[in-house]
């Protein structure tokens, strides 16, 4: 990927290591449409920091599509997707809400990033110098007690990105 010239949609960029790689991408000379569920937040960071800003949830499979459609109509020479939208739930395998919790993990870190890339391939393929990034974990590799499914899903994070490099 070149570091410089393109036009980047990072999903999960409102905080963290998502908005401090959206912020070190358009001071490297990308524009950088930053995607969240919350629009007052998008909003507000747009403005503060001079980025583009689209509502997006990733466990929405109507929204994903919403928000590509958008991100398209402002700006079809988007050429870059980064997958970063993800949530850790601390869990306990013996509780009675064990299954619910881990539910919302892989909606969110396993589906989100499949649902983002479904939606945006189409249109990658057809934009030179295209890149797909996918976030994961170092706890994908050496995992942490008490967040089991988190870490199970940025292993499939990592292994899934690794089996569709082209």
């Amino acid at each position: 990927m070149n570091i410089t010239g393109n036009t980047v949609f990072i999903p999960g960029a409102t905080s963290g290591i998502g908005l401090a790689l959206a912020l070190r991408l358009r001071d490297a000379g990308n524009t950088v449409i930053i995607g969240g569920r919350r629009t007052d937040l998008l909003q507000q960071l747009a403005a503060e920091h001079g980025l583009d800003a689209v509502t997006v949830d990733t466990t929405d499979p109507s929204s994903v599509l919403a928000a590509r459609d958008t991100v398209l109509a402002r700006r079809p020479e988007l050429n870059v997707l980064v997958t970063m939208a993800g949530i850790m739930a601390v869990e306990d395998v013996r509780s009675a809400g064990f299954l619910a919790v881990a539910e919302r993990v892989v909606d969110t870190n396993v589906l989100g990033p499949l649902r983002l890339i479904s939606a945006f391939i189409e249109h990658l393929q057809t934009r030179p110098q295209a890149t797909l990034m996918t976030v994961s974990s170092g706890l994908a590799h050496i995992p942490l007690a008490g967040v089991p499914t988190y870490n199970g899903s940025k292993a499939f994070v990592h292994r899934f990105s690794e089996s569709i490099r082209l």
